[in-house]
């Protein structure tokens, strides 16, 4: 009797935690442009992706380092520090100016995620350096 227990608990506990198979790996949408994947629900921590979406938050200093929240058409959110904002530009090279920045913005950023330190929980951290605004 206490084999049998033994037993369905092992099978419960085991089918509990996935039986040791490997979670597939997430399939990314590839953006035709770059050959990068597109907005990924995982941020990949050893290649560079995509992000193309609108601006829903952002904190412009220091203006050196600004950061951007960046929502994608999925809902997921990505918070991105990028170049200075005296480098940002609309995709035309017009610059943006650092009053012009605002919610809703339509943005596209070429994205690396950088291991994180310990004041950063080791969180990854995703950086830009050519986060552009686009025009609509």
């Amino acid at each position: 009797m206490k084999k049998t227990i033994l037993l369905t608990l092992l099978i419960f506990f085991t089918a509990a935690c996935g039986g040791g198979e490997e979670a597939p790996a997430e399939e990314f949408v590839i953006d035709a442009e770059t050959g990068l994947p597109l907005n990924p629900e995982t941020p990949p921590t050893d290649t560079q992706f995509i992000v193309d979406g609108t601006i829903s938050n952002m904190n412009l200093t220091p203006q050196t380092e600004p950061e951007f929240v960046i929502r994608v058409e999925s809902g997921r959110t990505y918070r991105v520090r990028s170049q200075q904002l005296a480098d940002i530009t609309f995709e035309d090279g017009e610059q943006v100016g650092v009053m012009n920045f605002s919610q809703g913005m339509r943005v596209r950023a070429t994205v690396e995620a950088e291991i994180g330190s310990a004041g950063t929980g080791n969180q990854p951290i995703l950086r830009s350096s050519d986060l552009t605004i686009l025009r609509e």
